[in-house]
């Protein structure tokens, strides 16, 4: 017989026992990174439950294949039905609209303009834009395509993308920036550098990059195999955005698009996936 819950907060009654099996099931998604896996008594003690009963509990969630268990190690992982499940869940979500949701409440909590990019045909392509209350305005509009060298968003997919397919845009913002004076033009390998210290910094930032009263800083956004698929940026009069690395708004910033990046799958855990210079 299927016993009613008790949690009763919501008015709503639900079935105790598959409340008590998702407990369980949280536990092995906190510990789904352990090598090597848990154990039962690990999972049973992250639930809150003796061993005894959650073994109970893992004989069907094993049946119902939401989770494995290793015969010869007696650990525990997620199961086929859990992978298939996750998987499916974050299919579904979209980082256009996931994000360009957010960016209203970022623009609040950080005062600044803010604006979310995608990689497009033509690069960098700033697809939504929150625009910060302020007596002039700074900011950029939905459709324009940033440069990769030159701006805050262009940096982080030179930094995560791969080069086969930023080359020949970076080979364009050399060319544009610098024309015939090309012997002043950076190298591959100064190149390689910046976008190295991006990926350590965990943002772009540009002072006056595109406009000398502007600054600007962007943070890369994930998605669940570690790719990157969008950029968060804002941008600000250069005497008020600290672009330091390790100033406040730079660090709400990179918790802005972890956060996205975590509802997208990202696990912060994961290896992202670098270019090949």
């Amino acid at each position: 017989m299927e016993l009613q819950s008790a949690n009763t907060e919501d008015g709503k009654l639900g079935i105790q026992s598959l409340e008590i099996g998702m407990r369980l099931m949280a536990a092995l998604m906190e510990h789904a990174f352990d090598r090597p896996p848990p154990m039962l008594k690990t999972l049973a003690a992250s639930a809150g439950m003796p061993p005894a009963k959650a073994h109970r509990y893992m004989v069907s969630l094993i049946r119902s294949q939401l989770v494995e268990r290793d015969e010869a190690t007696a650990r525990y992982k997620l199961g086929p039905m859990a992978r298939l499940m996750g998987l499916r869940a974050i299919q579904s979500i979209d980082v256009v609209r996931l994000g360009g949701s957010r960016l209203p409440l970022i623009c609040a909590d950080l005062g600044f303009s803010v604006a979310l990019a995608v990689w497009a045909h033509e690069g960098p392509t700033i697809i939504a834009v929150e625009e910060a209350r302020r007596p002039i305005t700074i900011g950029t509009r939905v459709g324009e395509v940033m440069p990769i060298l030159s701006s805050a968003t262009g940096l982080v997919f030179g930094a995560w993308l791969p080069r086969t397919l930023t080359q020949k845009l970076i080979d364009r913002d050399v060319g544009a920036l610098f024309g015939e004076e090309s012997r002043h033009a950076p190298s591959e390998l100064e190149i390689d550098k910046v976008f190295d210290d991006v990926v350590k910094a965990g943002l772009g930032t540009t002072e006056g990059g595109l406009n000398p009263t502007v600054n600007a800083l962007s943070a890369p956004i994930f998605d669940h195999r570690g790719a990157l698929v969008a950029a968060l940026s804002t941008l600000g009069p250069a005497g008020e955005l600290n672009v330091s690395p390790d100033s406040a708004i730079a660090v709400s910033l990179r918790n802005f698009a972890a956060d996205i990046s975590a509802e997208l799958g990202f696990a912060s855990m994961m290896t992202t996936t670098l270019p090949v210079h």
